[in-house]
Formats: C-alpha cells, structure tokens, sequence
C-alpha cells in the first residue's frame, strides 16, 4: 500500500470551498477572513503555470496535507519547490523525511508547462486535483525508490 493517498472527493470539496472564499473575498476588496494567509489563492480562473502563480502550487500542496485531502505517515512531507531558469522555470518535488533520520530527496525537474496535466475541463478545481494527484504520485515513487535502494543494500551487505 502507498504511503501517500489523495482522497479526491474531500479534496473537491475542499477546493470548491477555497475557490468560493477567494472568489468573495475579491468581490468585497480582498479584506475577507474567510482567506488566510497560509491557503492556496486559487480562483476560478486560477492558472499555477502562469508566471508570479509558483507559490500558489505550492500553498495547495501543503494545505491539501493540512486539510489531510492528502494522507500521509506523520513522519513524511511532500513539497512542491519552482525552479527559476531565466524562462518559464521547472518544478520538482521534494520528500521529507523526518524520522527515524531526517532525510530529503527530490524528484528531477520538469518544466512548468507540464505542471497539472492532464486537467479534463481545465477549471481550476480540476487543475488543483491534477497536481494533488501528481504530488502524491511523485511522492510515492520517491518512497519506492527509497525503499529498493535500502533493500538493494542490504542484500548487498551494506557496502
């Protein structure tokens, strides 16, 4: 079983609720409560692969984690982490680990035209839930190529 689970239902629930706060509080001049700080600004019309939108890919990965729309060991984050290259930048994700040993790893780079693909009907839930899918995704194979590496090891005596 994968450590990491995307519970897609509550995560559109979860989504449409963001969308509707963010979608009011720039109808009554962004001084809503309804918004905080740390949640993903993500409106209807929301684009993550727009330049100045890197953080927004960012927020809605670790909120989803947060709001537990994505399952995971309590000793396990995955990140979202924007490269800038000078063009449209690349994205990778990132794995910590905290225990039994903090440990980081990272996936290669893709650039951000791909981030979110496919989304279906290209609405700005369904664009989130691409990503959530891609996190969760990335973050298990990162855990799998962990896993074999250790056990490769292992049976290679640990040398």
């Amino acid at each position: 079983m994968d450590p990491f689970v995307l519970n897609e239902e509550a995560g559109r629930v979860w989504l449409t609720e963001l969308v509707v706060a963010y979608e009011v509080d720039v109808s009554f001049g962004g001084d809503s409560v309804l918004v905080s700080p740390d949640s993903p600004l993500i409106g209807m019309a929301w684009s993550p692969r727009e330049p100045g939108e890197e953080d927004g890919a960012f927020l809605l990965v670790k909120g989803a984690q947060a709001a537990q729309v994505i399952g995971k060991p309590k000793e396990m984050t995955v990140t979202f982490e924007f490269v800038g290259d000078g063009e449209e930048g690349v994205y990778r994700w990132l794995l910590d680990i905290s225990a039994p040993s903090p440990l980081k790893l990272a996936t290669l780079t893709e650039p951000m035209a791909v981030l979110g693909e496919p989304a279906p009907d290209g609405t700005s839930v369904e664009t989130a839930i691409a990503i959530l899918r891609e996190a969760v995704q990335q973050a298990n194979h990162l855990v799998h190529q962990l896993s074999d590496y250790v056990e490769a090891k292992t049976q290679q005596g640990g040398n």
